[in-house]
């Protein structure tokens, strides 16, 4: 079919326009990525670089135990003098978390999103002891839940924990913000000390 001139010059505009307005909402989309979580925004670290892990992490709370623990709920767990042995957090830190065997701990609750994907921390254990990590939540009714993130085996020394998944996370609902504790309890007989309990927040750069 063949046009006037004048009208193929409109359609060639008409058709430039939509591809530029085409071009700029994808770069829009590519510069913005999925919407913020519902969770206020914390700075990151990257505790796990000397172990080849770059992610970007939030401290839990307290959970260098720097503070004591005092927003923790400690069941036969306490807070002992002495650091661990990696090269993680403040030089000046001096305190970690002693799990027993049968004891466990409980963090305060934090405001977890879709985005906060794992979570990992330091631990010292025995080989012949595992300890067990979950997450603590109420559902929408309101009835409390536990999820095991997973059981970490001791090695005799200090070492970061697996990344763990966080499980929970994709039930944070239309406001993208769940309340979450996490619980550690030394099983097998054996007891463990615990510190530097870190979650990643997934972000798209």
């Amino acid at each position: 079919m063949h046009l006037p001139a004048r009208w193929r010059t409109v359609v060639s505009a008409t058709t430039a326009a939509i591809a530029v307005a085409a071009l700029s909402a994808g770069s829009a989309a590519a510069e913005t990525g999925p919407s913020p979580g519902g969770c206020p925004h914390v700075p990151t670290v990257q505790p796990f670089a000397p172990w080849q892990d770059v992610a970007d992490y939030i401290l839990a709370p307290d959970g260098d135990f720097e503070a004591g623990a005092s927003s923790w709920q400690l069941d036969g767990a306490s807070i002992v003098e002495g650091n661990d042995t990696l090269p993680v957090g403040a030089s000046s830190d001096h305190q970690t978390l002693s799990v027993p065997a049968g004891a466990s701990a409980t963090s305060a609750p934090m405001c977890i999103g879709v985005e906060h994907r794992t979570m990992r921390f330091l631990g010292s254990g025995a080989q012949s002891g595992t300890l067990l990590v979950e997450a603590l939540y109420a559902k929408a009714n309101g009835k409390q839940k536990s999820i095991a993130l997973g059981a970490v085996r001791g090695t005799g020394a200090w070492a970061p924990s697996p990344v763990l998944p966080m499980r929970v996370n994709d039930e944070a609902g239309d406001d993208n913000a769940m309340s979450v504790s996490l619980r550690f309890s030394a099983r097998g007989g054996a007891g463990w000390q615990v510190d530097d309990v870190y979650v990643d927040p997934y972000r798209t750069k």
